[in-house]
């Protein structure tokens, strides 16, 4: 894929594969990251996307390839050696220490000291609450990450990173546990890292997500890289193709199948929440012998909520609920 106007390549991979005890993880792949742009990476679990970021940032060596910085092939030794580089990551798991304070978190290997070269916790969570600040995060810097819902931990984590004052920030699936309105503050985040000049590498697999922020896509299959563009040149069908190999249209439920009769009926499920407001409002849905029922909303949507209401757990909801037929509460 040729470079576009404006945004320069600061990073590229050159036939980069990587082995694990004899399942390859990643094969032969190329890869080109712009400064100031949203380099998206696609593809299916176990495609290889995680892994080709972690050799970016240090966390795994490739078994063989080249890594190019500026135009310099370098080796990263450790994490440490590619954050050194301008090189940060907001990785998909966690990686935070409950029993420690949010600022401690944020400032992890990396504690600002005084003149004593003692930890200066005052400047650490005056610091961290600007990078707080700016994700809108409601979050002290002085309280345990042990006490944060996931999703606050995850702005933690990308707190963390934005810290870092990195050149290149990849985001391993940023919103997995973030509420819709939490994805939009990072999104103007995004917007002001690009205008700054930084380089991201994103990681989702929301479709619609990726098309809204992105201006480059690649997209892996099976440890290769399957197709390159710019992201004004693609829809969502051209990124399932890529993905899978076909559309998406070619896995519909085979012809004939007919679902049995109604099993489960849940009818007007309702949950305030204690702030005000409904949690979960009225919602009904059905599901039938030999179907599947799929739920789907982000973190806060109240996915938890419904199927907690469903079993039992919250004596303050109301609604009904029949099996077979007859209403059981």
């Amino acid at each position: 894929m040729s470079s576009s106007p404006g945004h320069h390549v600061i990073l590229k991979l050159e036939d980069i594969s990587k082995v694990y005890a004899g399942t390859v993880a990643v094969k032969h792949a190329n890869f080109e990251v712009r400064k100031g742009a949203v380099n998206v990476l696609v593809g299916e679990n176990g495609a290889g996307k995680s892994t080709l970021m972690k050799i970016i940032a240090g966390v795994e060596r490739p078994t063989a390839g080249r890594i190019l910085l500026d135009g310099n092939e370098v080796s990263f030794s450790s994490s440490g050696d590619a954050v050194s580089r301008g090189i940060g990551m907001v990785f998909q798991e966690l990686n935070l220490f409950g029993n420690l304070s949010v600022a401690e978190n944020i400032f992890a290997t990396r504690e600002l000291t005084n003149r004593f070269r003692k930890i200066d916790h005052k400047e650490q969570e005056r610091r961290a609450a600007e990078f707080l600040e700016q994700l809108e995060a409601g979050i002290r810097p002085d309280m345990l990450v042990e006490d944060l819902r996931i999703g606050q931990q995850q702005l933690v984590e990308i707190a963390k990173a934005v810290s870092l004052d990195a050149r290149i920030l990849i985001m391993d699936e940023p919103t997995s546990a973030l509420s819709a309105a939490e994805v939009e503050i990072l999104f103007k985040v995004i917007a002001d890292l690009k205008a700054r000049g930084v380089a991201i590498v994103y990681i989702s697999h929301r479709l619609e997500e990726l098309i809204r922020i992105g201006d480059h896509i690649t997209v892996l299959r099976d440890g290769r890289i399957t197709g390159q563009e710019e992201m004004r040149q693609v829809d969502t069908q051209w990124i399932v193709r890529q993905m899978i190999g076909s559309d998406a249209k070619d896995f519909a439920k085979a012809d004939g199948h007919r679902p049995g009769e109604e099993v489960f009926r849940a009818e007007e499920i309702c949950l305030p929440r204690v702030t005000g407001g409904l949690a979960v409002d009225h919602v009904s849905l059905s599901l039938r012998a030999g179907e599947i029922l799929g739920i789907y909303g982000l973190m806060g949507a109240g996915r938890s909520e419904l199927f907690d209401c469903i079993m039992g757990r919250h004596g303050q909801a109301s609604g009904r609920i029949f099996i077979d037929g007859k209403q059981v509460r």
